[in-house]
């Protein structure tokens, strides 16, 4: 062979390369761009990224009802404590009422009741009068202006007397 059959064979072989490696790309490139299998690469893809987007949710909906029980509870406590509290102070305002009443009713250091004291044997007399007409023991002492503890013991002494 000479020279110019080397050549030509090279220069065919080197054509043959080319076009071999031509369609070994071609055949390739093809597949890579083949539209429908892309379509379904992007299709699946779309499904995984949903399914993971409906555990997260459905983990942050869980995380979130289990946080509305907690603050239920909550708001049912303090629900209970601002009853409880109410009516403690109904029974402070109603204890301050009747106190500021008592207070009212009697007299306090050098001030005068407003019916003169009956004298210590008409005061006993008295308590024992408005004892038996059915008068208690609390309203004997405001209307005579003396204590509850001395408007017991003269009762229980006009028992003992009869």
């Amino acid at each position: 062979m000479n020279v110019l059959g080397r050549t030509l064979l090279i220069g065919l072989l080197a054509a043959a390369g080319y076009a071999a490696v031509y369609l070994i790309l071609k055949a390739r490139l093809g597949k890579a761009l083949n539209a429908a299998r892309l379509l379904g690469e992007v299709r699946e893809e779309v499904n995984r990224i949903l399914v993971e987007l409906n555990q997260t949710t459905n983990r942050n909906i869980t995380l979130i009802e289990d946080r509305i029980g907690r603050l239920n509870e909550l708001l049912g406590r303090a629900d209970k404590k601002i009853a409880l509290l109410e009516r403690e102070i109904e029974k402070q305002q109603l204890a301050s009422k009747l106190y500021s009443q008592l207070s009212a009713h009697r007299p306090e250091g050098g001030a005068q009741p407003a019916e003169p004291a009956p004298e210590p044997k008409d005061r006993y007399e008295e308590v024992v009068r408005l004892a038996r007409s059915g008068l208690s023991p609390e309203l004997i002492g405001r209307r005579l202006g003396i204590t509850l503890g001395d408007v017991e013991l003269i009762i229980s002494l006009g028992q003992r007397r009869r």
